[in-house]
């Protein structure tokens, strides 16, 4: 049996939620936000914190900037799927497997005086750049933003050797400004808030576009495009879970073109079970 995307003529799912690169699309703030980051890392400034609520393309970026560093002889990239530990050393292990680091010990002191020989090394002697990118930063306890605070002490004259990434959702933000010290030491700090109707639109097209959409072919009616939207208010996994579903139903019952109608069922069926979607802009 095809598959459902191959029954509208796709080569690939255009509204698969993984976060994927090849689906990213690169809004005026998502694009500014990247742009940022790269010339942060790579003048190897230290501190870099990325906020949005979910379903803002927080996950799709962690995935861009390890795809973009983590394939470099000159970069060194550890990735912590979450902050959340309950104590000193737990969140020092975390970061010690995300660098595969060899420990002698399992004590805070050995993990501390691991992860800095660890920066040493690659920073000094080897001329690499560490990059740690941290998602689900909102688990950050005080103590471990405390800890990531003194990592950054790991330092020559020229360089951080910690270079650090730390995607969160908004509730990350009153943790931080909570910690001078540590907002001190930012080196860049950025908001993903959703999407506006234009863009929205322009993202689901360019999806399509990616997925193997003839130009000629039209998937979704014209005056879909706003009811998506009211229903998604601009989240872009939202929205991409919505066409997801109108998707199937479109191909179910033969129509295989999204309609105002499809879009409402399925906005209105969401809107029941799980209420409607408040948005926290910054």
């Amino acid at each position: 049996m095809p598959k459902i995307y191959e029954m509208v003529n796709l080569k690939e799912d255009p509204f698969r939620i993984s976060p994927d690169p090849k689906y990213f699309f690169p809004t005026t703030n998502h694009d500014d936000a990247l742009q940022r980051l790269y010339l942060s890392i790579e003048n190897r400034e230290g501190l870099n914190l990325i906020y949005g609520d979910y379903g803002t393309g927080k996950s799709t970026m962690v995935e861009i900037i390890q795809t973009r560093y983590g394939g470099r002889d000159d970069f060194i990239v550890g990735k912590m799927a979450t902050a959340k530990a309950r104590s000193d050393l737990q969140f020092y292990l975390l970061i010690i497997q995300a660098f595969n680091i060899k420990l002698e010990g399992r004590t805070t002191l050995a993990a501390r005086n691991a992860l800095e020989a660890f920066a040493l090394e690659k920073n000094l002697a080897e001329n690499k750049t560490v990059v740690l990118i941290i998602d689900e930063g909102e688990a950050l306890t005080p103590t471990s933003i405390d800890l990531l605070r003194m990592m950054l002490n790991f330092e020559s004259t020229d360089r951080k050797f910690f270079q650090m990434v730390v995607f969160g959702q908004l509730e990350l933000l009153s943790k931080i400004r909570k910690r001078r010290n540590f907002v001190d030491r930012i080196s860049m700090s950025y908001v993903l808030n959703p999407l506006s109707m234009p863009q929205m639109k322009s993202m689901i097209e360019y999806r399509l576009k990616v997925a193997g959409l003839n130009g000629n072919n039209k998937l979704i009616e014209d005056d879909a495009y706003e009811t998506i939207y009211k229903y998604t208010r601009g989240f872009p996994r939202q929205t991409v879970m919505l066409c997801n579903e109108a998707l199937k139903t479109c191909v179910l019952d033969g129509t295989f073109v999204i309609t105002k109608e499809i879009v409402t069922y399925h906005g209105e069926s969401q809107k029941k079970l799980y209420g409607e979607r408040k948005i926290r802009n910054i």
